[in-house]
């Protein structure tokens, strides 16, 4: 269900919002904002999974799994 939220946003960002729908970059500013939280949602998470890879990669017994997977497979025919 969608919710209607009320946020102060500076003049010059809402006037180059307008201009971006005038120019049919967006349907509507309320497709504006939505494509720009989700977006900037998107980002969060890639950075969330770019922090925990760099943990693993600093966590001996992650390290030690994936040399145990590479060492079994060594040998696997992938024909």
């Amino acid at each position: 269900m969608d919710q209607k939220t009320t946020f102060v946003i500076k003049k010059e960002i809402v006037m180059q919002v307008k201009e971006a729908v005038k120019e049919g970059y967006y349907k509507s500013m309320t497709d504006f904002v939505e494509n720009a939280i989700k977006n900037k949602l998107e980002e969060i998470k890639r950075e969330k999974i770019r922090e925990e890879i760099i943990k693993a990669s600093k966590d001996p017994l992650f390290l030690s799994d994936i040399k145990e997977i590479e060492e079994d497979f060594k040998h696997a025919d992938f024909d």
